[in-house]
């Protein structure tokens, strides 16, 4: 499955991230428990071992950076008070980021323990089993999250992944739809977007539904846009794919993607100056990017600027070592 579907942790994961530019550089296995802002931590839990408390918060710190630390920090915290969800929890997190998927399980599990039906951990639980290939257990949590109106559009959610991992692409996409027109504006953005990319591989006229959606519940992101301009070009709508593209540029001016699509529909059209300009903005929005350099000198050479597309041939090689397009181009040139 293309997007991985997450609910927002309950606990303190986002309120506590460590830097990674804080992380001192030894051969020390340990020694992102010398960081600066890990440090004081460390200095207290060497004085007082036996304080659950202060191993959770290093785990907390540790997360986004140390997983590994982390996990042993939660595990440690478990040890010392085993009744407290979160440790328990922490701990299938760190697990899950490390792809430990049976520690995670039974860290869950454990959990779930002390927190009996608790949805947050089901659906995490759910999510382990099924990275460790655990299907049957899996549908059987799931079944179990769909008898609440609360938690059933994960419960089809997890179904959809399953699904997918049998490569059964209509019962995924059945699963998907009862979702999100269950969850409506609640739905989780990753599954409307693997929905909509679904029915996109189908050409599916409801495609274009569930990408407006997501463009909806996230204002931010581009990706929507982009997808729904893919849509459009794929079904010979380039005045909508064009809307659909400048959309994305205005939410996202640094995604060199709309600008080469932009660039694309303007060629196909031969409306070489227009193309050289998007070309240009992606170039600037992606100085690496090896397409925009080759597409580039692809107008230049048909507005008649030899030596500016040998340029750019010789950039979008430099990129991308292998481009037979572009070495064919650059030597047809310099005969």
């Amino acid at each position: 499955m293309k997007y991985l579907f997450l609910l927002s942790i309950p606990f303190f994961f986002s309120c506590h991230s460590g830097k990674q530019g804080d992380q001192a550089v030894t051969d020390n296995a340990d020694s992102a428990l010398y960081a600066p802002t890990v440090l004081p931590l460390t200095d207290s839990i060497a004085q007082f071992p036996n304080n659950e408390a202060l191993y959770f918060r290093r785990a907390l710190v540790l997360f986004n950076t140390d997983p590994a630390l982390s996990q042993r920090d939660f595990e440690k915290a478990a040890e010392l008070k085993p009744q407290v969800t979160d440790f328990w929890a922490g701990a299938g997190e760190a697990a899950l980021v490390l792809e430990h998927y049976p520690q995670a399980i039974a860290h869950f599990r454990k959990a779930l323990e002390t927190a009996p039906g608790y949805p947050y951990l089901q659906y995490r639980l759910a999510t382990a089993l099924i990275e460790d290939k655990q299907y049957t257990s899996a549908d059987s949590v799931a079944a179990v999250l769909a008898q609440s109106p609360g938690t059933y559009d994960k419960a089809y959610y997890l179904k959809a992944r399953i699904a997918e991992e049998h490569r059964d692409t209509t019962l995924a996409i059945t699963h998907l739809t009862a979702a999100v027109e269950h969850a409506g504006m609640a739905s989780d953005y990753d599954a409307v977007m693997e929905l909509g990319d679904l029915l996109l591989t189908r050409r599916s006229a409801e495609a274009p539904k569930y990408y407006k959606l997501a463009a909806r519940l996230d204002t931010i992101q581009s990706e929507p846009f982009i997808a729904l301009g893919q849509y459009y070009e794929q079904t010979g709508n380039d005045a909508d794919a064009i809307t659909a593209y400048r959309n994305s540029i205005t939410t996202d001016p640094d995604d060199e993607r709309a600008y080469l699509a932009l660039g694309t529909i303007n060629v196909r059209k031969k409306n070489w100056k227009e193309g050289l300009r998007y070309f240009d903005l992606a170039a600037k929005a992606s100085p690496n990017n090896a397409e925009a350099y080759y597409n580039r000198a692809q107008c230049l050479e048909q507005l008649g600027r030899k030596d500016n597309a040998i340029d750019d041939y010789i950039k979008a090689l430099t990129f991308r070592k292998d481009y037979p397009e572009a070495k064919a181009a650059l030597e047809k040139l310099k005969k």
